[in-house]
């Protein structure tokens, strides 16, 4: 009875929009004309009715997309943890307008995926001509916010980003309490970490076969030519925005090479697809490449992502499941120079840092209902950096410097790559689907570990999930996507 209930909605949903669209199309038409200054109160209450109603088809056909935030009573716009941080900062009009755009950007971006997810069914409806009216009402609505003071007071207040802790669980769950437990079992793993990383590289354990991939790329970028890049590029915040070209010379030039121990196909690197569900094409070895920021005093330091996948963490014990994969990233600090690497698993699991010269850990972290960071290693100083990665478990065993960089591209097996956010729209048999579900969690990958962890207040624990819906400590909160992260675990050194 519900899923007919649930079809009669969506079926109502779909006839609103559809002759919403058809109404507002016709108003559009008669108002672009004559390019009014101010978009009138019509016009304006037929924008915000459109996109209600596509909010309401989004919701009912479940393909909302994670990867940002909707900002609430703006549904034209979307924020991140970044952008979140600067909403007290804005004195100039430049800061407004760079804010704004940024923010109308990731809702351009995510509904254009979004309405490409829908089923079939609906697109037919669409003629195409659906996403560039909700980018034309999306521009009338955000200039007739901007003119109203008491409009931008709101936005500042709205332009947040819930963390992603549920709190009733962790009260539910007895958390000062189980928090304890947990904080021993994740001291035990930190000293398992460091016992490996202390290991001489030739005495690690090889259980199957070594496998390098690695892409193919040009000549790599000089430290001065890295700074350059990212001081021309700067936007009226500070934030780093390089074009295309120059970040394809960026992620060439701080490309790791995984190194993987093989035993089967399940340490394979391999493209994620939706048949039947997610799986990883082994046949198609793809990093993943993303964009990130991270503020630290008064700048903001570009952050390169790189994020393998495999077929799966195979095993009995209760972290094993389908799919697993690497995130490995890349901060770059304003001369030029990597600051800091950092890796986590796409469930957010199992938070490492490797420091370079320029940071140090800070002397004043808590004591107390708090994760300490990881710091298995210094990061070497050098280019390319070699990743070691155990098989089955696909943990980060060492990083080095190869001395012998020809010798070693010649014999890595060459993988493609491709934007991170190829994945919210994979083609499937029917259309298109996000590999992410609700609450960015990708189906089919949950762990028996959700049903021990849950106190600690995050979603499903070792399932992998979205960027931007990385929890990275079972103990306190901490999210790999926070603007001020770095800042706040690291110092300068003078």
């Amino acid at each position: 009875m519900d899923s007919i209930t649930n079809s009669r909605s969506f079926a109502l949903a779909m006839a609103k929009l559809i002759l919403l669209f058809a109404t507002s199309f016709l108003t559009s038409c008669a108002t672009v004309k004559t390019h009014p200054a101010t978009p009138t109160g019509d016009v304006l209450t037929t924008c915000r009715m459109l996109y209600e109603e596509v909010d309401a088809a989004i919701e009912g056909a479940g393909v909302r997309d994670f990867g940002s935030s909707p900002v609430r009573d703006f549904p034209y716009l979307r924020t991140t943890r970044l952008l979140a941080s600067f909403s007290d900062e804005l004195i100039t009009q430049q800061h407004w307008s760079a804010w704004t755009t940024h923010m109308a950007d990731l809702d351009a971006e995510s509904r254009a995926l979004e309405l490409r997810n829908l089923p079939t069914s609906m697109k037919n409806h669409r003629n195409g001509t659906l996403n560039e009216e909700l980018n034309r009402c999306r521009e009338r609505l955000l200039a007739a916010d901007l003119a109203q003071p008491e409009r931008r007071a709101m936005l500042r207040e709205a332009a947040h980003v819930p963390d992603d802790y549920v709190t009733w669980w962790q009260v539910l769950g007895l958390y000062p309490l189980t928090a304890l437990i947990v904080s021993n079992r994740i001291s035990a793993w930190h000293i398992e970490t460091h016992n490996t990383f202390t290991t001489p590289l030739a005495a690690l354990p090889v259980t199957g076969e070594l496998v390098r991939w690695t892409s193919p790329s040009g000549v790599p970028l000089t430290t001065p030519q890295v700074g350059e890049i990212l001081h021309r590029s700067l936007d009226p915040l500070g934030i780093p925005m390089p074009k295309v070209t120059d970040l394809d010379h960026l992620f060439d030039t701080f490309a790791p090479v995984w190194e993987v121990d093989v035993m089967d196909n399940n340490d394979h690197i391999g493209m994620p697809r939706l048949e039947n569900g997610p799986m990883v094409d082994v046949t198609r070895p793809t990093h993943y490449r993303k964009v990130s920021h991270s503020r630290f005093d008064d700048q903001v330091l570009l952050q390169l992502n790189y994020i393998v996948w495999f077929p799966a963490r195979p095993g009995n014990d209760i972290y094993a499941g389908q799919l697993d994969g690497i995130n490995w990233r890349v901060t770059l600090g304003p001369d030029g120079e990597p600051w800091l690497y950092d890796v986590i698993h796409n469930c957010g699991c199992y938070h490492e840092f490797f420091t370079s010269h320029h940071l140090r850990l800070r002397d004043d972290l808590p004591t107390s209902y708090f994760e300490p960071p990881l710091l298995p290693q210094p990061a070497p100083e050098q280019q390319p950096l070699v990743l070691r990665i155990a098989p089955r478990t696909h943990f980060i065993q060492r990083i080095y410097h190869d001395e012998s960089p020809l010798e070693l591209l010649s014999a890595a097996q060459s993988m493609a790559w491709e934007k991170y956010d190829a994945l919210r729209s994979l083609p499937t048999a029917d259309g298109y689907r996000s590999l992410f579900g609700m609450h960015g969690l990708i189906v089919g990958t949950e762990r028996a570990e959700r049903f021990l962890l849950w106190p600690m207040g995050i979603r499903s624990p070792g399932a992998m999930r979205q960027w931007g819906r990385h929890a990275t400590a079972f103990v306190g909160r901490r999210h790999f996507d926070d603007a001020f992260l770095i800042q706040s675990l690291f110092t300068k050194v003078p």
